[in-house]
């Protein structure tokens, strides 16, 4: 095994590692602002979204207050889930070298992707990609 695979491999599950802390934080970051907060989260999400629309913040989702806790559940356990992928299938890596492999730590990358994981879901795509074309 050359470093090159080496290094693929490492930026995986170095990404999948990352995405899985940063969507811990934000589910546990949810559970808190949805239930502890009470009227303040409320309040928070009534006036945010006016005040986003109004200086072009956009990504902001315009949802409603009861429906804005459970998009970003969702998303925290996409992000979970893509991490797992990611870290599962660049620790088998080591063992079996094949295109399934690679596949579905595409597949985690993209799950990261769409929970607006960035860094983790560049790092893991970088990584397949490096596998794909070696």
């Amino acid at each position: 095994m050359n470093s090159y695979h080496r290094f693929a491999r490492g930026l995986i599950v170095l990404g999948g590692i990352l995405g899985l802390v940063i969507s811990l934080i934000s589910l546990c970051m949810v559970t808190f602002m949805a239930s502890l907060l009470g009227y303040g989260y409320g309040v928070i999400w009534q006036y945010g979204g006016p005040l986003m629309g109004k200086y072009d913040m956009f990504g902001y989702p315009q949802f409603g207050l009861d429906t804005m806790p459970i998009v970003m559940t969702v998303w925290s356990l996409l992000g979970l889930v893509g991490g797992s992928l990611s870290v599962l299938c660049g620790l088998s890596l080591r063992r079996y070298r094949t295109s399934n492999i690679i596949f579905i730590s595409t597949i985690g990358g993209v799950l990261l992707l769409l929970s607006f994981s960035w860094l983790p879901s560049l790092m893991v795509l970088g990584g397949s990609l490096l596998l794909h074309f070696e």
